[in-house]
């Protein structure tokens, strides 16, 4: 019976039954647009797709997946490129099978095992998090630019400007809560009030305190390492662009009905709609499908529609199956700690004082 049902989760299910609607409304729409799909021609363009060509797209997603762990070498001191890439692709897996923060509980759990102290782990975390939002809302700018430097057009710019208004916020918060911990404090509990509006168990006030452990061990190693670690997050998310357009060929899509190009730039405009479970599975593969029939016409249709599930098999099962791997090698003990760090390398990486 619905009365049941503690009232603490009534909110997350009926959220995820709201996103679950709306993916399926998005889904129809595309459809819509498209028209019907020939799915037999699905199968058969799917049949065109060699072992050779999906090892090519496996090694794209391991670069991928290693650009995508990136911020998290750079944030943590020590941690290097494999411990990151370990944590990362374990954090997905249970962030998929569980329900949060139970990814976050994981990371936090394999850090320590590694030596590094949990404030540190923390703010690592969080810096890492901030850099890949910012990212997200970001990358339609990069689509933009692409448009601009090769056809002088410069796309759906409002959208644009709006996914770049959440990106700009998103950076200049980070960037005050890490001047002084008064104002991390403030940052950190107006987000907090923020993320109440949506998640009612959501407490201000820690996240007040996670936002001046960020700016302790945190602040000016985010400051140093945020530029690059933006740029890696780009250039993941151009990688991942690659393998759909890599995706699109191997299944009999050519660049004269689809050009590399316009693939790039619209995987770049609807980047941010992968805020939705599951990289935005459905919203997103809806309106590229939409797109790539607009360009080529409905004969690419069945072999758009068996790209993008090669895409998608790739890019959502590979990292399930590598995370599982990554989980179980952490827990036979065969990802060693971290070398000894000192004092100073765990410590607070801003010298300011605390006002």
């Amino acid at each position: 019976m619905t009365d049941s049902l503690p009232a603490r989760s009534r909110g997350p299910v009926g959220r995820r039954l709201l996103t679950a609607a709306l993916c399926v409304v998005v889904i129809w729409l595309a459809l819509r647009f498209v028209g019907d799909i020939d799915w037999g021609a699905v199968r058969s363009s799917l049949g065109k797709l060699s072992w050779k060509e999906l090892g090519v797209l496996a090694g794209l997603l391991v670069v991928r997946n290693t650009l995508n762990a990136l911020p998290l070498a750079l944030f943590i001191p020590g941690i290097g490129m494999v411990r990151a890439l370990v944590n990362d692709l374990a954090a997905h897996l249970l962030a998929v099978v569980a329900p949060p923060p139970g990814d976050l509980v994981l990371r936090l759990k394999m850090f320590a095992s590694w030596g590094v102290p949990h404030a540190v782990a923390l703010a690592g975390t969080v810096a890492n998090m901030v850099a890949f939002y910012t990212v997200r809302f970001a990358v339609p700018i990069v689509g933009t630019m692409l448009l601009v430097a090769t056809r002088w057009e410069v796309g759906p710019i409002g959208s644009v400007l709006l996914s770049s208004l959440v990106a700009v916020t998103i950076l200049v918060l980070a960037l005050a809560a890490v001047r002084h911990d008064s104002t991390a404090a403030r940052v950190g509990e107006v987000a907090g009030r923020v993320a109440a509006r949506v998640r009612r168990s959501t407490d201000p006030e820690e996240w007040g305190r996670w936002a001046v452990t960020f700016r302790h061990h945190a602040a000016s190693g985010f400051r140093s390492h945020l530029a690059v670690s933006m740029l890696g997050l780009v250039a993941m998310v151009l990688v991942d662009a690659s393998i759909v357009v890599l995706a699109l060929r191997f299944v009999g899509v050519e660049a004269a009905s689809v050009p590399a190009l316009d693939v790039y730039v619209t995987f770049c405009l609807v980047y941010p709609f992968t805020l939705f479970p599951f990289m935005g599975l459905g919203i997103v593969d809806g309106l590229l499908l939409a797109e790539f029939v607009d360009l080529g016409g409905e004969g690419v249709e069945a072999a758009a529609v068996a790209g993008l599930v090669v895409w998608r098999t790739v890019t959502l099962g590979g990292p399930i199956v590598l995370g599982a791997f990554m989980l179980v090698a952490w827990r036979l003990g065969l990802v060693p700690p971290r070398a000894e760090r000192s004092a100073v390398a765990d410590g607070p990486h801003d010298g300011r004082s605390a006002t």
